[in-house]
């Protein structure tokens, strides 16, 4: 066995530091369980298409199987006392590291031609095309007279060559919309003043199982990754990469909308709603800002997009900025349409579950940040901070392809690919420009990570070769949260839509176990447990995203 990449920690950084470093709030002692030496090396394809460390495994190909990972770049400094993965990445930190950057002409160019391709309008904005457009779901934008009836409902999906499950929930499908105010690059940049509509799928559950006869109404708000569009086509004769013969090496096929496609995984997503919807959850699935249904010129801003997602759980009780289309087509508005969401009987807000895909676990976790720490301007010139909203209806936040550990578990694996594009070395500094240049927030510093420990429930799932964060930024994540918690790893890369069908239904199973238990106060049972990154490894299933072969060593 052999030991390479990145040095063992020791036990006393590990488990961090009693005296509190500036900028740990309250001392905070993170708790992430140990992290083993690493065993052994093993190829990963798509979307890695690289040799990543791992642990020797017993599997179904061999009693030594190395089950590979992605793991952290950054190393606390030797005699490090403080929180070093909060304190050192923080948001002042980097601007701080950005203006350095923007004094040598080669770092400068290099990181801002990335900040460049993140400033508003996003592509889709400009899509004028009637079929590309029909293929994401777009609908005709005339703000808040926008027709309601023109959005593609789950209905829809039961033709062929579709033949979607989402469909048998047609009949308890509301159309929503919701206003929200202008981000700050529309405020500071483009002069905007006039609110965004946000729109989406409320899916009316009969309510969750209490265990004691009754049923009880819960609500799970989904807001999804980059390419998500709610009510986008999504043809299974379409694939998300293909293997080149010759090399062995994926291709992703990343140009949609094509002309049978809107968004290429899209239909993963819907199964997940409606196992969520037979499990009696009520479910909101929104297409955040700038894309899909929804209104607005930039979907770039994720620390909006989660004061986006605390906003709709007011309006859901008010009806403030709403309207709602019921399944018989009937429209309300305001308080009338918060009403006829939530139904007779229902007067007060559902306890509520934030859902988050890639980048919407980034607007998830601002929006835990925002209502359990509190709410910071990271996105103004000056950052300011409001205390904590504390709305007492969101009981705990589902995290997929996530990124909540922040910039400081930035993977040591990274590609080219990611290299150009924002997610790679450059993260950090990418993060600093954007806000710095554009007030934009796209991927977190280190301030979600910072107020985990406030949080009251949590749950993760994240494909073990996952670039988004290092897998030890996830077990950090996972230990910090004092409350409901579980964590679900996969032999896949990052996006769940590319995971074995089996494990996307283990994980959704999860999903529903955790949402029970936070929303009831139960325990959690059924899951896999662990204590070390090794342990943790080897509760993955036996199965691997089909485009990697397992190593088996002698």
């Amino acid at each position: 066995m052999t030991r390479f990449g990145i040095g063992l920690l020791s036990a006393a950084t590990l488990l961090g530091s009693a005296a509190p470093a500036s900028g740990s709030e309250g001392g905070i002692v993170p708790t992430r369980a140990p992290v083993p030496p690493f065993e052994c090396k093993a190829y990963v394809a798509y979307d890695r298409d690289m040799e990543l460390p791992g642990y020797w495994i017993a599997t179904s190909a061999g009693d030594r199987t190395c089950v590979p990972f992605t793991s952290t770049l950054n190393q606390p400094p030797e005699g490090y006392r403080g929180d070093y993965y909060v304190d050192e990445f923080t948001d002042t930190k980097l601007r701080e590291d950005w203006e350095r950057c923007k004094r040598d002409t080669a770092c400068h160019d290099r990181v801002f031609d990335q900040v460049l391709k993140r400033r508003p309008p996003n592509r889709e904005y400009g899509l004028t095309d009637p079929h590309g457009r029909s293929l994401l779901g777009k609908v005709d934008e005339k703000g808040a007279d926008t027709d309601l009836s023109t959005v593609r409902r789950p209905g829809f999906f039961a033709r062929a060559p579709y033949r979607e499950p989402i469909a048998a929930a047609d009949g308890d499908t509301f159309v929503v919309e919701f206003s929200a105010p202008p981000e700050a690059y529309e405020r500071l940049h483009g002069k905007a003043d006039g609110p965004v509509r946000i729109r989406g799928w409320y899916i009316r559950g009969a309510g969750i199982d209490d265990g004691r006869g009754g049923r009880k109404r819960a609500l799970v708000i989904h807001s999804g990754g980059g390419g998500d569009r709610v009510a986008a086509i999504d043809d299974p004769v379409d694939v998300a990469y293909v293997v080149d013969p010759a090399t062995g090496v994926t291709i992703p096929n990343d140009d949609w909308p094509n002309a049978t496609t809107g968004v290429q995984g899209q239909r993963r997503w819907r199964q997940v709603w409606a196992d969520l919807h037979a499990a009696g959850f009520d479910v909101l699935a929104i297409d955040r800002r700038g894309v899909g249904m929804s209104g607005g010129f930039s979907d770039t801003n994720t620390l909006q997009q989660g004061r986006d997602l605390l906003d709709i759980v007011a309006s859901l009780r008010t009806g403030e900025g709403m309207r709602a289309l019921s399944p018989s087509g009937v429209l309300s508005t305001g308080a009338d349409a918060a009403t006829a969401v939530r139904g007779a009987g229902a007067t007060a807000a559902l306890p509520t579950l934030l859902m988050g895909s890639s980048r919407g676990s980034m607007a998830t976790g601002w929006a835990m940040t925002a209502n359990f720490d509190k709410d910071c301007d990271y996105d103004l010139a000056e950052i300011g901070c409001a205390p904590p909203r504390r709305d007492p209806a969101i009981k705990g936040a589902l995290l997929v392809a996530e990124f909540s550990s922040g910039v400081g578990y930035l993977p040591a694996q990274t590609t080219p690919k990611d290299d150009g594009r924002g997610p790679g070395r450059d993260r950090g500094l990418f993060i600093g420009g954007i806000e710095a240049e554009h007030n934009i927030v796209f991927f977190p510093s280190s301030a979600i990570l910072a107020g985990m420990s406030k949080w009251p429930a949590a749950f993760f799932a994240r494909g073990l070769w996952c670039y988004a964060d290092a897998l030890e930024g996830s077990m950090d994540a996972y230990g910090r949260v004092p409350g409901v918690k579980e964590m679900v790893v996969v032999r896949g890369p990052h996006a769940f839509t590319t995971w074995p069908d089996t494990e996307r239904k283990r994980v959704a199973n999860r999903m529903i176990a955790f949402g029970r238990a936070a929303v009831l106060g139960v325990p959690l049972e059924g899951g896999r447990p662990w204590s070390d990154m090794k342990q943790l490894v080897a509760t993955s299933s036996d199965v691997w995203e089909p485009s990697t072969r397992p190593t088996v060593g002698d």
